[in-house]
């Protein structure tokens, strides 16, 4: 067998879409990988690399040819295999012919507790070369895509059509055939600065063309070719360029060879609100502003990433299809702040916001009213519920305005600009545009009480209405973007330390929305559990993420809570306290009560019925934890307020029987038990945590 040798493939063809690319990588390595081990073959790497018009992958030291195999093969059962003289009987010497064997390679073996007629068949590895033509029109059958095309048959899907196919091993050609092109060793530089085609020798060749020809193959490389010239490009105008991590992925998946174009665009435009210039640049027209280093201020100029070497018309045409999309603005702008954001609020009732659960304006009075019940269960005072009420009014008032009909990432924004244009208080305009937040994972929150709470009205409102009306998220599926709006909601309940409890977020909204979907109290209570479960979900989420364990989470949230915060506070101690003798003290007390306590009628047991010192003790040492429990101010004060019980239900469990004949002498020691089990449950069930 020859030594090993690198294997490449490379699939060629139509531009595909940007955001295809980083997930085919993925299935190309995944595929590779799974195919060779499913066939026996070893290797040293799998590599993978995307541009627009190729998806390659380059798998190093690939084995020369499979490993041999020995398979084992079950005959009949050794009565059925031999007649009573020990001579093969008819099933057995049919086993033999079939497998292509003769009588002194079988032998028996114990299988199931029956003793059968076994083969070991030894099956000699094929050659890599010889399988390679089998296994890759599998592996790019396997690649799957948001939106694939069908273009040389109904059995052939891609992301866009395929024009070459190139597969090299040990230096020769792959020949195979797929959507009736044929693989072989030729491959095409940059659709305009160096077309080709160019026939491959070998492998290191390969990358070698690619990179004379104007193909910058690794996209990281791009990626740091990109930034490196957008510093530069930025510098030369005295500022910093803006880079967003989504346009910066998207623009390194749009070209082979980054060239930075900047140009300018005319200071009129920056009166704008400064959000205006900056998305018509980054999600219109797919360039980085530029801004001043301290301030932020935007300045008037842009850079653009070109897919060919910079000419003059290039700089030209990008600067005028932004100033385009900018005089648009302007127009809407200047149209839009003519009156009052108020007035808009009328127009909402044309606007459908889910067919079952009427118009925005509908949604609008529904965020007014659960804004200010939530304000209520905070004792907010009656002008910060009147601010409130006021954002949850205004909000969405943006959204039938020309701007924000025309670039629809200002939603919020120009919300906040019209209304201080309208005269309206700075934290109303500021909360309108803050209602939003977070729109990701890691954005901001909201930076005061009164936009949080609607922000909170408006996530709830869509989650409880989407489940009353049977839209809810399943697997991937979720064209809602409602796990998004929960994991949202939870955000701010966790780091606001906002002291709103689950069940009265929940029931507050559905205060609201019951009466307009007129829900019986049976699709309520369906609605309320559903809503909690799923809200629990993103809350475990959540801690998970923030590295709490498993098993805390677990046991913070199998017991009663008040708020996410307080619940958060608890699993951060629990999870710092894993393995210390506070703890594990902790574990070992409830342990030892809790599997009991399960037995009690129920009650508060009678001091004056115990009979026993241990008893007399635990009842006190419970009573004394109680008064303790309530005044720690934190999770670690709770904690030591529990471990003091240890020694007292040591001493109880091994003086007292609790399982005596005596109904009631039995009952009020199980009541005891309840008593102490429950108090310890305040903070988390400590059985779901490892026990020292």
């Amino acid at each position: 067998m020859t030594e090993k040798q690198n294997f490449l493939l490379e699939i060629g063809g139509e531009e595909i879409p940007s955001r295809f690319l980083p997930g085919a990588m993925e299935q190309l390595e995944q595929g590779a990988a799974s195919l060779l081990q499913e066939n026996r073959l070893g290797y040293g790497s799998i590599k993978t690399f995307a541009t627009p018009r190729r998806l390659v992958v380059l798998i190093e030291a690939l084995d020369a040819g499979q490993a041999d195999l020995i398979e084992k093969v079950k005959g009949p059962p050794k009565d059925r295999a031999y007649d009573e003289s020990g001579q093969p009987t008819r099933a057995l010497q049919g086993f033999i012919k079939n497998q292509g064997l003769t009588m002194d390679q079988v032998e028996e073996e114990t299988i199931k507790n029956a003793l059968y007629v076994v083969a070991r068949k030894e099956i000699p590895g094929r050659p890599t070369e010889e399988l390679l033509p089998e296994l890759m029109p599998q592996l790019i059958r396997k690649l799957s895509f948001p939106r694939p095309m069908y273009w040389q048959s109904k059995d052939v899907r891609f992301a866009r059509p395929i024009r070459w196919i190139l597969a090299l091993y040990s230096d020769e050609p792959v020949r195979f055939r797929f959507a009736a092109l044929e693989a072989g060793a030729k491959t095409y530089g940059h659709r305009f600065l160096a077309p080709g085609p160019f026939e491959i020798e070998n492998v290191d060749q390969f990358f070698e063309c690619l990179e004379n020809n104007y193909i910058v193959l690794d996209h990281n490389r791009r990626r740091e070719m990109i930034l490196a010239q957008l510093k530069e490009k930025a510098e030369e105008k005295g500022g910093v360029a803006l880079v967003d991590a989504d346009l910066l992925e998207e623009v390194t998946y749009l070209v082979e060879y980054p060239v930075a174009v900047d140009g300018w665009f005319d200071e009129a435009y920056l009166d704008l609100p400064q959000e205006v210039p900056i998305t018509s640049m980054q999600y219109h027209q797919r360039y980085f502003p530029i801004v001043e280093k301290e301030s932020g201020r935007l300045l008037p100029y842009f850079i653009g990433i070109s897919n060919n070497r910079f000419h003059q018309n290039i700089r030209k045409g990008y600067a005028k299809v932004l100033q385009a999309r900018l005089a648009d603005g302007r127009f809407f702008f200047n149209e839009d702040r003519k009156k009052p954001l108020e007035s808009y609020i009328e127009q909402l009732k044309s606007v459908i916001f889910l067919e079952s659960l009427g118009n925005l304006d509908q949604k609008r009075n529904r965020l007014v009213e659960l804004s200010a019940r939530l304000g209520q269960s905070l004792n907010l005072t009656a002008e910060r519920i009147e601010k409130t009420q006021r954002i949850a009014h205004l909000c969405k008032a943006d959204l039938v305005t020309s701007m924000v009909k025309e670039f629809t990432e200002l939603q919020g924004v120009m919300g906040r600009e019209y209304a201080r244009l309208s005269g309206e208080a700075e934290e109303v305009a500021v909360g309108i545009y803050e209602h939003y937040l977070p729109r990701y994972p890691g954005d901001q929150l909201p930076s005061f009480t009164e936009a949080a709470l609607v922000s909170l009205a408006d996530r709830i409102d869509t989650l409880a209405g989407c489940f009353a009306i049977g839209i809810q998220p399943t697997g991937s599926q979720d064209p809602y973007g409602l796990r998004r709006q929960a994991q949202g909601a939870v955000s701010i309940l966790l780091n606001l330390e906002l002291k709103l409890g689950l069940e009265d977020y929940i029931n507050e909204t559905l205060d609201v929305i019951s009466a307009e979907l007129n829900l019986t109290a049976e699709q309520r209570q369906q609605v309320e559990t559903s809503l909690q479960d799923f809200l629990l979900q993103r809350i475990r989420f959540a801690f998970q993420e923030r590295g709490i364990t498993h098993d805390t989470v677990e046991a913070v949230l199998a017991v009663p809570f008040d708020t996410a915060a307080e619940l958060f506070n608890r699993a951060g101690v629990l999870d710092e306290q894993q393995q210390s003798p506070l703890l594990n003290d902790v574990i070992a007390a409830y342990n030892r009560v809790a599997n009991l306590a399960k037995n009690a009628p129920g009650g508060d047991p009678d001091h004056a019925a115990f009979s026993e010192p241990a008893e007399k003790e635990l009842f006190r040492k419970w009573q004394e934890a109680e008064v303790a429990f309530e005044r720690a101010a934190n999770p670690v004060e709770k904690l030591s307020a529990l471990r003091p019980l240890k020694g007292p239900i040591d001493s109880f469990f091994d003086q007292v029987m609790v399982m005596v004949e005596d109904d009631q002498l039995r009952s009020n020691r199980l009541n005891l038990l309840s008593k102490v089990t429950k108090l310890f449950n305040r903070l988390a069930d400590f059985s779901k945590l490892q026990a020292p």
